[in-house]
């Protein structure tokens, strides 16, 4: 009898949808994404539900909205024991699988958090780091563990680490600093893959070294100027007008987001962006070669996105947080060898989201997932059944810091509904990375829902007619009938996902990232 099936689980970091050349991207590269849509389904309609970092991986591994697991950078918040026992790498252990971790953590877990041990004990085989890993990513903190590979670049680096996972190599081991654990070759295995790319982190420390592969170096520096700007893209030259009022968001946006105010630095995050995505697409590559190679390719789902986009300069705007398309829009692409040969190169236009993957990954394991999931499978749209699907999502960003505003939405296929709240936040305090407690940040999970909390502004977008989101219909009378479907819509919805979640324990510890 054939063995459950196998599951590589591969996330990038601040990747927009658009950069792919499956996604109609004019000139990047990406010949194994390419190939996976291809032969896979790629879902143009994916949206993150909390577009940053760490609300958002949580989503992916717990299979809920932030609203419900209650973890994001502002709280001091960590995944207590058995919530982590419950996301999908877990649940897969229990049920037979060896697994595995390479690359970046943002996902803190137990007493202590990143400092707890919690998951370099729990995964059968560890090459990871948590926090940022950058682009050299020996050279900075936590990266000790990977003094073993023989290149220097994240990219290789985890390359190296996903290929002794699934075909180990004696001197890989003798070389580590402490011991990594290896694969159960008679048990079906999942490996999560996650790289800190193409995040600024790892863009914006590029140094073009005589070392790097010269895809680092000079691939698309002869197209600098192809690349395409968004169409609203506005520069510090054009003194944009504010997207949103300033007593809602100041607009001070942390350094490290200022090349999007000039299209010269911006091009060349871009061209940086394309360089380490194509990168990645040779890991893909190198991936699916090596699976045939130990004869694992017809056995092997292999699961391709990412935590949120980005803004790249539209209206003036750099980073996330935001609830425009430019953050919440996501790469997808789930090939399975199983699936129906019409559905290959499929390109499904329903709305889904990172909480709906975990639900997947279990069902196409032949596991039940989880009650108290709140995502989805996609399975049944994988595999060309017809089943009734969502036609909204509840959206949310409630990172109280660097500035941002709390605001939460709802996103359909024609309409886009956002509110935003006062910001909690003191301003001398804005660029502290972390801030505030446990309970502050809880509180803010349902005050917007069940304690009367009124928001302090709203747009409202017809995305069918203005896909770019320029037009606040919210200020003028044209959109009043769909501003008070959803103005009592978002609490229908936000509702639900509380009483759904049965908000899990959190740990509160000491951020030391």
């Amino acid at each position: 009898m054939r063995r459950q099936p196998n599951i590589i689980y591969i996330l990038g970091d601040d990747h927009r949808a658009e950069y792919m050349g499956c996604s109609g991207h004019p000139i990047l590269i990406t010949p194994g994404l390419d190939g996976l849509a291809l032969h896979g389904v790629r879902f143009a309609n994916a949206m993150c539900t909390s577009p940053v970092c760490t609300p958002s991986r949580t989503c992916h591994y717990t299979g809920r909205w932030e609203r419900s697991h209650g973890i994001n950078f502002n709280s001091g918040s960590s995944l207590s024991e058995k919530a982590f026992e419950n996301t999908f790498p877990m649940i897969l252990k229990r049920n037979g699988y060896s697994v595995g971790w390479v690359g970046k953590n943002h996902v803190p877990a137990g007493i202590g958090g990143y400092e707890s041990g919690l998951m370099e004990s729990r995964y059968d085989y560890w090459y990871g780091n948590h926090g940022h890993s950058y682009f050299y990513v020996k050279e900075r903190r936590g990266g000790e563990i990977y003094r073993n590979a023989k290149l220097d670049t994240q990219i290789e680096v985890f390359t190296e680490g996903a290929m002794n996972f699934l075909d180990p190599q004696p001197g890989f081991y003798a070389d580590s600093i402490r011991p990594m654990g290896k694969r159960d070759v008679n048990k079906p295995f999942c490996l999560c893959v996650t790289f800190n790319l193409p995040h600024d982190c790892g863009t914006l420390d590029m140094q073009l070294r005589e070392t790097d592969d010269p895809i680092y170096k000079s691939l698309y520096r002869d197209k600098t100027g192809d690349f395409p700007l968004p169409k609203t893209y506005r520069s510090l030259w054009e003194d944009p007008p504010p997207k949103i009022p300033r007593h809602v968001y100041n607009g001070i946006q942390i350094p490290h987001y200022d090349y999007v105010r000039l299209p010269e630095p911006m091009r060349e995050k871009i061209v940086r962006t394309s360089q380490t995505v194509t990168g990645m697409d040779r890991f893909v590559c190198e991936i699916i070669k090596k699976l045939k190679d130990i004869g694992e390719d017809d056995n092997t789902v292999i699961v391709f996105s990412t935590d949120h986009g980005l803004h790249f300069g539209e209206f003036g705007l750099g980073g996330k947080s935001l609830l425009y398309d430019a953050d919440l829009r996501i790469p997808l692409i789930i090939y399975d060898p199983r699936m129906p040969a019409h559905m290959s190169g499929v390109i499904r236009h329903d709305l889904v989201c990172p909480a709906d993957l975990a639900a997947t990954v279990l069902d196409l394991a032949g596991l039940t997932p989880p009650d108290d999931y709140q995502g989805q499978s996609l399975k049944p749209l994988i595999y060309g059944d017809e089943v009734p699907w969502r036609q909204e999502l509840f959206v949310e960003a409630l990172m109280d810091i660097q500035n941002y505003p709390r605001s939460e939405g709802v996103r359909t296929h024609e309409w886009k509904y956002i509110r935003y709240f006062q910001r909690k936040e003191d301003p001398a305090q804005a660029n502290r990375l972390f801030k505030g407690t446990l309970d502050d940040y809880k509180a803010c999970l349902s005050s917007t829902i069940y304690g009367g909390e009124q928001p302090i502004y709203e747009e409202l977008y017809n995305l069918r007619d203005d896909p770019h989101e320029i037009t606040n219909l919210a200020l003028s009378g044209e959109g009043t009938v769909f501003l008070e479907y959803f103005r009592n819509r978002i609490l229908e919805l936000g509702s639900r996902l509380i009483k759904q979640g049965h908000m899990p324990d959190t740990c509160e510890y000491d951020n030391k990232l």
